[in-house]
């Protein structure tokens, strides 16, 4: 390679959708700089691996994907793997030692410069071999170069950063720092870019949505209400709230909002008293329940997700009885659980009760998901005959399109599948109604396009 040639990057991102618009953010820094990006590991000098560290699975997941740069790596001449995201950055000197092989490691503050970093391989000029170990304080803004990577129907806008919760359990705050976010004005900028570019759904994201601008006296409705005047016809979903900080406002504008949707992503964690205790979710049971009660009694359009954790220290078979009639009584329309994960510098360490048994744990977690899916089904089953609106997505391997309705978040939740009448007939990125017409399983439905 000539030292005037372009570098070409091959881009991995691993993680949630808010790793996801680091990605981004990197590709559009790179690319305004001069690198050119690629899809074909062939044709790269550079693999860029963005990882997740939230939990185990994420670790083994990046692990094995920066085993398999390293793998291409040595299969060429001249070819470098750069490690960036959430790993690095919760500890460098950890990666370096795991993975000496590595070129460069890089943490969340380095994202605007991510392009020097880079280039700095090249030329031998100096610079730290690792990130800073102190707590990142980056945040993008409607100006921050970014190349979006989701289908065109629908993109991701981290309206904050960071966390202050300290929930027992969860290492983010370790990585991600303190809640910082973004201006009202450089939101709103960023919606109209998008609109502008033909996107249909805006799907706002954050470690906590809900926690919007309570740094500096801000707020989530504040926030979404001037999102109400933009023109045209548009979704916009909020993602990732935290139950002590809904409120009755948030609960009328997704019930009534013009683009808004009536969709609650709310992970509650557990219903148990000790557990959620111990977790330092800052809500008790009663308090839940009562949350909970609230939305299914006054605001019935509303979709309700939310998130479960099964294998907590402490958890008695009682408290997963109690939690899995919980489940059977509120009927969440979209539920997702996961297993918990010792992490280390989280105070979940220092209970004097043990994790549960793995195999108990799982166990736990199947029955959990197997009685949301049979709850998945039967009401699914309820909408047979209905007609949604749903926003095309894409097309299968089986020449059917695909799309989501109002009750449906990207990449998490299922999908309504249905043939074109007409082949010419493009309907990518657009609003079509379907009326359902048969259930395919508990998480995608089929129908047939009445307009």
């Amino acid at each position: 390679m000539s030292d005037t040639s372009p570098l070409t990057v091959w881009v991995i991102t691993l993680g949630c959708a808010k790793n996801l618009v680091d990605a981004e953010v990197m590709c559009g820094t790179l690319a305004v700089n001069g690198f050119i990006l690629t899809i074909d590991p062939d044709l790269a000098d550079i693999t860029l691996v963005n990882t997740c560290s939230f939990i185990r699975d994420a670790r083994e997941e990046a692990a094995a994907s920066i085993e398999a740069a390293l793998a291409w790596k040595a299969a060429g001449a001249d070819r470098k793997v750069v490690v960036t995201g959430c790993l690095p950055q919760r500890d460098p000197k950890e990666c370096a030692e795991l993975y000496p092989e590595v070129d460069l490691f890089l943490g969340l503050d380095d994202i605007p410069v991510i392009h020097n970093k880079i280039r700095a391989l090249y030329t031998n000029a100096q610079q730290a071999p690792l990130p800073n170990a102190a707590l990142p304080t980056y945040l993008y803004d409607h100006e921050s170069p970014r190349i979006s990577v989701t289908p065109e129907a629908y993109a991701y806008v981290k309206i904050a950063e960071g966390c202050n919760h300290r929930c027992a359990f969860c290492a983010i705050p370790n990585i991600r720092g303190k809640l910082r976010s973004r201006e009202q004005d450089s939101v709103l900028a960023e919606c109209q870019q998008l609109l502008d570019q033909g996107v249909k759904e805006l799907n706002f994201i954050a470690q906590d949505s809900s926690s919007y601008g309570r740094e500096r006296g801000d707020n989530l409705v504040a926030l979404l209400r001037r999102c109400e005047e933009l023109p045209g016809d548009f979704w916009l979903r909020v993602l990732y709230t935290h139950p002590s900080h809904v409120n009755e406002e948030l609960f009328e504008l997704m019930a009534h909002g013009k683009h808004v949707l009536p969709y609650l992503d709310m992970p509650l964690q557990h219903i148990s008293d000790h557990i959620l205790s111990d977790m330092r979710r800052g809500m008790n049971a009663a308090q839940t329940r009562a949350l909970v009660q609230k939305l299914r009694e006054k605001y019935p359009q509303i979709t309700l997700r939310s998130t479960f954790m099964v294998g907590f220290p402490g958890e008695t078979e009682q408290d997963f009885q109690e939690l899995l009639a919980f489940i059977k009584d509120v009927r969440f329309e979209r539920m997702s659980a996961f297993v918990y994960s010792p992490e280390k510098n989280t105070p979940a360490l220092q209970l004097p009760n043990q994790p549960v048994k793995s195999s108990i744990a799982k166990k736990r977690l199947h029955r959990l998901l197997m009685e949301q899916q049979k709850i998945s089904l039967e009401n699914n089953k309820k909408l047979r005959g209905k007609i949604l609106r749903v926003l095309v997505e894409g097309a299968s391997d089986l020449d059917e399109l695909y799309g989501r309705t109002v009750m449906d978040a990207p990449e998490v939740d299922q999908l309504v599948y249905f043939h074109k009448p007409n082949e010419d007939l493009d309907l990518h990125s657009d609003f079509v109604e379907l009326r359902i017409s048969s259930i395919h399983d508990p998480y995608s439905l089929r129908g047939k396009l009445i307009r």
